[in-house]
């Protein structure tokens, strides 16, 4: 896949008509801080396209990003965050479901785990949600370049055991270096399909 155009389209508290509609989505869902929007930045080879922040709970809408003019990466607010009120908590919770129940064009989902940690009871909680409303999902295994390759090796069996999924499920990723860049490209290409422009 090559990008040849990337840009912000809108941001939603909740689902209605915008520009565009009725493209396909592929939505990123993970706890606060994994890493969604750097990858947004990485994958459409923009340094700024998503903001992004050291400080957890930045993203608070749904965020819609344009592809190539074929497909939307739809960044959904970070679940988890701690130091957020519980009314808050609530309101990005119903957000997150309102959207995984109601988008028509949702074709796949990416959930972003952070390779240096066990997935989380949250993390878990989404994947058995997918599962059960038969989500297509993908692990990506986030802030690879901050561990060596044995590292993530050791950590990756227990992300597999924690989400029941299998090693080669996993994509392993980095924002900074580009590691598994290439294999997601794939992915979400062969998620599209016809509406992917195909590698040159």
């Amino acid at each position: 896949m090559t990008i040849k155009s990337a840009n912000f389209v809108v941001s939603l508290a909740e689902l209605r008509p915008f520009p565009k509609k009725g493209l396909p989505e592929i939505a990123m869902a993970g706890k606060s801080n994994v890493g969604k929007s750097s990858l947004i930045n990485s994958f459409a080879n923009r340094s700024k396209l998503a903001r992004t922040s050291a400080e957890p709970g930045k993203t608070r809408l749904i965020n819609f990003y344009e592809i190539n003019e074929t497909f939307f990466l739809v960044d959904l607010p970070g679940y988890g965050f701690a130091k957020a009120s519980k009314d808050e908590r609530d309101k990005w919770g119903r957000m997150i479901e309102g959207y995984l129940e109601n988008s028509e064009e949702l074709k796949h989902v990416l959930l972003l785990v952070d390779v240096r940690h066990e997935p989380t009871n949250d993390d878990q909680l989404m994947v058995e949600y997918l599962r059960h409303y038969e989500v297509p999902f993908t692990v990506v295994a986030t802030k690879c370049d901050k561990l060596s390759k044995a590292a993530r090796g050791r950590n990756i069996p227990a992300i597999c055991r924690k989400l029941a999924v299998q090693p080669w499920e996993i994509i392993q990723y980095s924002s900074e270096d580009g590691t598994g860049r290439d294999e997601l490209y794939k992915s979400v290409e062969d998620t599209i399909g016809s509406a992917a422009p195909e590698t040159p």
